[in-house]
């Protein structure tokens, strides 16, 4: 079924990722001829989620199943970058958020890195109650705002090796 937001939120997340690792086609202005999507990174999996209890940064066993599956991909995907962004839900202030988002994006990184995908292939960010994926008001507890984003692409023209 066709899901826009999911898709929105994917390109959103794979663009992020691109001007992070400078994979992104320059501006239109700097270009002659229009931008073909050899410029453009590739999803190499899908883009992931580790939810997160109210002020936890523990990762759950679902969390650490993602953690495996990413790993996978991008061990099985030639240069593939990840992007690891923390997020928090609008409960407490915000100095607080933007602490417990970067510690949750760190953890997330660090569990990448314990499965085997090397840090110089890892770019991470934190938010704090930005860029919610649910709106609500301040103090506002909402469970799927308490997340890590995890994207991984691959530089256009890679493969994903299968049985290694």
């Amino acid at each position: 079924m066709f899901q826009p937001a999911k898709i929105s939120r994917i390109a959103v997340a794979t663009l992020a990722l691109a001007l992070v690792a400078g994979c992104a086609a320059p501006p239109p202005q700097q270009t002659a001829k229009a931008s073909t999507s050899a410029e453009e990174p590739e999803l190499a999996g899908a883009w992931y989620q580790v939810y997160f209890d109210s002020n936890k940064v523990d990762i759950n066993e679902r969390g650490q199943m993602i953690v495996k599956n990413v790993a996978y991909v991008v061990a099985n995907t030639n240069g593939a970058r990840v992007t690891v962004i923390g997020k928090t839900d609008r409960s407490g202030d915000a100095t607080t958020n933007m602490a417990l988002s970067q510690k949750r994006a760190d953890q997330v990184r660090d569990a990448l890195i314990a499965a085997g995908v090397p840090s110089s292939r890892i770019d991470t960010s934190w938010t704090g109650e930005a860029k919610q994926e649910i709106a609500t008001a301040d103090n506002t507890a909402e469970k799927r705002n308490r997340v890590v984003d995890i994207t991984v692409v691959k530089p256009q023209g890679t493969a994903y090796r299968q049985g290694n």
